[in-house]
């Protein structure tokens, strides 16, 4: 639980990032009017390959179980739900915390730690964030 809770705050705080696809779409510029509130499931992270940077799909995915996920509330509530096998197959553990989004920054507090991270891309359909140790991950609308 606490991996999730870390990485997500990494990961939310993480840096949201998104793409558009078509010109239909929201931009894909973080001050697009796309909202933030909503599901979002973990679906990208970076790496580091021979020194240059990759995304690659989110590791922290229990084989078996549901995915993992994000839900921002408009209330400034969020929630980090994060599926394990530890004791018992898929078992769910959740974090609860707030949320504040300042232009490109996100703020949030999850299980007594506070993370900022910068949002990159925001879509109607995808989230990029980088924290402050500059990961990136990428969520997807759920």
């Amino acid at each position: 639980m606490k991996k999730i809770t870390i990485l997500f705050a990494s990961a939310l705080v993480l840096g949201l990032s998104f793409a558009s696809c078509n010109k239909d779409d929201d931009s894909s510029s973080a001050s697009s009017s796309a909202s933030l509130e909503g599901k979002w499931n973990f679906s990208k992270e970076d790496i580091i390959v021979d020194g240059n940077e990759v995304l690659v799909n989110y590791s922290g995915n229990e084989s078996g179980c549901s995915k993992d996920y994000i839900m921002i509330n408009t209330n400034g509530t969020i929630s980090s739900v994060d599926y394990d096998s530890f004791e018992n197959p898929c078992e769910v553990f959740t974090d609860n915390g707030t949320w504040l989004r300042s232009g490109n920054s996100l703020v949030v507090t999850l299980g007594g730690e506070t993370f900022t991270s910068e949002i990159l891309a925001l879509t109607s359909s995808e989230l990029k964030v980088k924290d402050a140790d500059g990961e990136i991950t990428v969520f997807t609308r759920g």
